[in-house]
């Protein structure tokens, strides 16, 4: 149930893990692992990967690979909608 609380009432949406994803990031201001964002989420760090390499291909975040590795917000959070986020993430790459 704290789970389900924790993820809001919509539920674990690719929607809902990018933008509590992206709020992590931009609070942060600084390259996070999955293991750092799957603690402080509280979501499955491959779930997080799943999700945030839909966001990769649209230069919302930029993901580093290896033992030092993580995520990075490399958009300026003031001036990216929800909607940019929304179709990032909806969206077939090539299709925009």
């Amino acid at each position: 149930m704290d789970n389900l609380l924790q993820l809001s009432y919509l539920g674990k949406t690719n929607f809902i893990v990018a933008i509590k994803s992206l709020a992590l990031l931009a609070n942060e201001n600084r390259l996070l692992t999955r293991n750092t964002m799957t603690e402080k989420l509280g979501i499955d760090s491959s779930y997080i990967r799943k999700v945030l390499a839909k966001l990769i291909p649209k230069n919302i975040v930029e993901g580093f690979g290896g033992h030092y590795g993580g995520y990075k917000l490399i958009v300026n959070p003031k001036e990216t909608t929800l909607y940019d986020i929304y179709v990032a993430i909806t969206f077939k790459r090539g299709i925009s």
